[in-house]
């Protein structure tokens, strides 16, 4: 994908751009919606003091959780204080077609697209990431239980992301199998997905286990999660090209990553500041109960194991994806964070 068109998918805004995605998120709560517009307000009132730093471009594909260490590290300074100028930018699903166009240097994708890529050719590695898919199927009030979605339609993301993959995993816990058993119907990203499923055009939709206030906000019923399966969802990815020759970039990209992780797990005001205004939300209790889920998303250092990768592997060989695929530890390069976890023993 070239540069052009991947840059006409945004907004121009002020010399830069973002992704249209405020509009979709209006009636879902101060929660996401313009979440991306805040990203962009906050990188540009630190340009004036990003003189000298190293400016990149990081893409995440969820406002969820599990993906706001990007946002949350430019808006406490965890990455400036590395000497780096970080501009997040949201791009539901597709943050490997930028990483791959050099549009952006890094971004945080799921597992699955991170495998079929890297098997088509793209250089891709992760660097860090969750061990855990971290996705719940949030049903219509109408679904008592899981057997009930059997000659039914849920709904997922695009084919072949990690929400494709998360609801696919969730219903084999229960013996039920995609275009088998259940219809599987792309319904878009997070707003779509709760539009679609409280009007009843579906009865089920995949939503990242760490979003569980939408169950309350939109009278949802969880069937059940994935957070007992070795399955990396989520992964911040760079081309190993651009790690070979800026190795000290990627360092220090971690080295904010890590400190913001820090960040969460010792200055719960602070982050819960920073939260509500990333979020634009002002409703307290809700924050707290954000905190609280985002305390249990990320360990000290986010290394991802082979078997998280293995998993992902052995997937998409049962779904006809793939035949054949290189060990899982070629996908990862870990040696990166465990330099940065060397450099914080004993601090």
């Amino acid at each position: 994908m070239s540069g052009k068109s991947v840059t006409a998918k945004y907004t121009k805004f002020g010399g830069r751009y973002f992704f249209s995605y405020v509009r979709a998120l209006r009636g879902l709560r101060g929660a996401i919606g313009f979440f991306i517009l805040t990203s962009v307000f906050s990188t540009l009132s630190m340009s004036g003091r990003a003189l000298g730093q190293t400016k990149i471009r990081a893409a995440f594909g969820t406002p969820s959780l599990s993906q706001v260490v990007f946002p949350l590290g430019v808006q406490s300074g965890m990455f400036s204080r590395h000497g780096l100028s970080v501009e997040p930018i949201y791009v539901a699903g597709r943050s490997i077609n930028l990483l791959i166009s050099g549009d952006v240097q890094f971004g945080f994708s799921g597992g699955p697209q991170t495998v079929l890529a890297r098997l088509s050719g793209a250089d891709l590695m992760t660097i860090a990431g969750l061990n855990r898919p971290g996705q719940m199927v949030a049903a219509h009030p109408s679904i008592k239980s899981p057997q009930d979605l059997i000659g039914k339609k849920v709904g997922i993301g695009i084919f072949g992301t990690t929400a494709d993959y998360g609801m696919r995993l969730a219903l084999r816990k229960f013996n039920l199998r995609a275009n088998r058993d259940v219809t599987f119907v792309s319904v878009g990203d997070v707003p779509g997905r709760i539009a679609a499923v409280t009007s009843g055009t579906v009865q089920a939709v995949i939503l990242s286990s760490y979003d569980k206030h939408f169950l309350e906000q939109h009278n949802l019923r969880m069937l059940t999660d994935t957070d007992d399966i070795d399955f990396m969802a989520s992964g911040i990815m760079v081309t190993e090209s651009y790690a070979r020759a800026n190795r000290e970039t990627v360092m220090r990209l971690l080295r904010g990553v890590v400190d913001t992780i820090r960040l969460i797990k010792t200055e719960p005001k602070r982050t819960t500041e920073l939260l509500g205004k990333i979020y634009r939300e002002t409703d307290q209790a809700f924050l707290a109960r954000r905190y609280q889920t985002l305390l249990g998303i990320y360990p000290d250092y986010p290394i991802v194991s082979p078997g998280a990768i293995q998993s992902i592997i052995d997937l998409l060989k049962e779904d006809g994806r793939i035949k054949d695929s290189p060990p899982a530890q070629s996908y990862l390069d870990m040696n990166y964070l465990r330099a940065v976890e060397k450099e914080r023993v004993g601090k």
